[in-house]
């Protein structure tokens, strides 16, 4: 139970889609996404929430 809790609060890496490069902080990124709707809005850290609902993420070098 423990676990999972820890696991909820850590970053995630954002990959670019394209070449696979792991963004890092401070560096621009591109991402598509489709706006949901006001009931499906996504809450949360930035980066969890584009892992999970970004349906591109491209870093500096492939935008």
């Amino acid at each position: 139970m423990l676990d999972k809790l820890k696991n909820h609060f850590k970053n995630v890496n954002l990959v670019c889609s394209q070449c696979g490069k792991t963004i890092e902080h401070g560096e621009q990124f591109a991402v598509s996404l489709v706006l949901p709707e006001e009931k499906n809005m996504p809450v949360g850290q930035l980066d969890k929430v584009l892992a999970k609902r970004a349906n591109e993420i491209l870093c500096s070098k492939c935008r």
